[in-house]
């Protein structure tokens, strides 16, 4: 993002005046809580003040603010609703949401349709809610110069392009870091509950096992704790990615030797879904650089999707092969494929191709581990075509590859 002066000064260049006007609207139904605000902001911002989501609009038909910090509580409209109407009527203003709250359809709902600039729980440490309001202020000036210097690209554009890429780049950097801060907070809460979910399945195991139950019976029950693990281990990685704590650990490794063990993990839920897997690992692959229990991550849940495209028994074919900078790895399902509604979105928090009963966290934590080992994930056509849905993962070679 770039610094306040260096925005100044590319206004200044192009003859673009002051895109802030310091203006702040708190919307809350609480008075007191509309004073606590106002004492807090007056001395850097231009406070007016709301009771209600409907009082609210009204006023932006007539003032111009920069951000908007509401409550999510209220009577008629909740602060969610309002914030975003007003992205769909005024997408340049920014919203903070303030919640006692912590449900998460509260938070989806504020990451993916209000879209807030950020998430704030009640209570809040005065010092934050400032850095807020100028943070979202920051991402404000950044949104509107780069509006006003859309204006100005028919005239003037090839010499404001670089600028516009640049700015571009910044701000879209900042907005996937604080969506991934709200994502860190709400993986937090999910991983506490799954905690004690899979502590009270685990005991159920030992408990089964020690009393000699049959196979037949045990074996969903080792399917759920399994399936358990893996997403909080898919959650444990995204909120340590939220946190900025994720740290590779790298070292050569062959990715058919990290297949396997991906079949070892999925073998289970494969068998008792009476899939197979039909491998093609081509040979003399060269060594990649990457942490191996990352990368097994992503194979596994790959593995996973494709055996839960269908509830029919299927042939999911994974084929190993070199690339031009290093081995690329192939999973494809028998499945219906990729709905066209979500294939732009697909590797997007939220976003499931398992509709209502996926999270919508494992393509999205795939593609967050690829891009930090420099590679990368995709989903390409089926081959043969016909149906099905096919991903692929490259990562570079190592130093060493051959």
């Amino acid at each position: 993002m770039l610094e306040p002066d260096a925005l100044a000064a590319l206004a200044a260049r192009y003859g673009i005046g002051e895109t802030l006007t310091g203006q702040v609207l708190i919307v809350d139904d609480d008075l007191g809580n509309l004073d606590v605000l106002r004492a807090f902001l007056d001395a850097d911002y231009v406070v007016h003040e709301a009771r209600s989501a409907e009082i609210a609009l009204r006023l932006l038909e007539v003032e111009r603010f920069d951000v908007i910090v509401c409550d999510q509580r209220m009577p008629g409209m909740t602060g969610i609703d309002m914030l975003a109407e007003v992205r769909e009527r005024y997408p340049d203003v920014a919203g903070i949401l303030l919640t006692a709250y912590t449900d998460t359809p509260v938070l989806v709902d504020a990451i993916n349709r209000a879209r807030v600039f950020r998430h704030m729980h009640k209570p809040w440490e005065p010092e934050d809610l400032l850095g807020a309001v100028a943070q979202a202020s920051a991402m404000v000036q950044q949104r509107r110069l780069n509006g006003r210097l859309l204006e100005l690209l028919a005239a003037r554009s090839d010499e404001l392009k670089l600028a516009l890429d640049e700015l571009h780049a910044a701000q879209h950097k900042m907005l996937h870091l604080e969506r991934l801060g709200t994502i860190g907070r709400l993986t937090a809460g999910i991983t506490h509950d799954l905690r004690n979910t899979l502590g009270g399945l685990t005991l159920l195991e030992s408990l089964f096992e020690a009393q000699g139950v049959s196979p037949r019976l045990m074996s969903p029950l080792r399917v759920g704790v399994s399936a358990t693990r893996h997403l909080m281990s898919t959650l444990s990685t995204l909120h340590q990615f939220a946190a900025g704590s994720l740290a590779l650990k790298a070292e050569p490794l062959d990715l058919s030797d990290v297949l396997r063990d991906a079949l070892v993990l999925a073998g289970l839920e494969m068998e008792q879904r009476r899939s197979r897997c039909v491998i093609s690992v081509e040979p003399g692959l060269p060594t990649v650089r990457c942490d191996r229990a990352r990368v097994l991550q992503v194979m596994v849940n790959l593995l996973r999707n494709a055996m839960q495209s269908t509830d029919s028994p299927q042939s999911i074919q994974v084929e190993v092969a070199r690339t031009t900078g290093g081995v690329s790895i192939a999973v494809q399902d028998e499945g219906p494929g990729v709905a066209p509604e979500i294939a732009s979105r697909l590797f997007d928090p939220f976003e499931s191709t398992k509709g209502a009963q996926g999270l919508g966290m494992g393509l999205y934590m795939c593609r967050l581990i690829m891009e930090q080992h420099g590679g990368s994930i995709r989903s390409v056509p089926p081959v043969p075509p016909g149906g099905g849905a096919r991903f692929v993962i490259e990562l570079p070679r190592g130093p060493d590859g051959q």
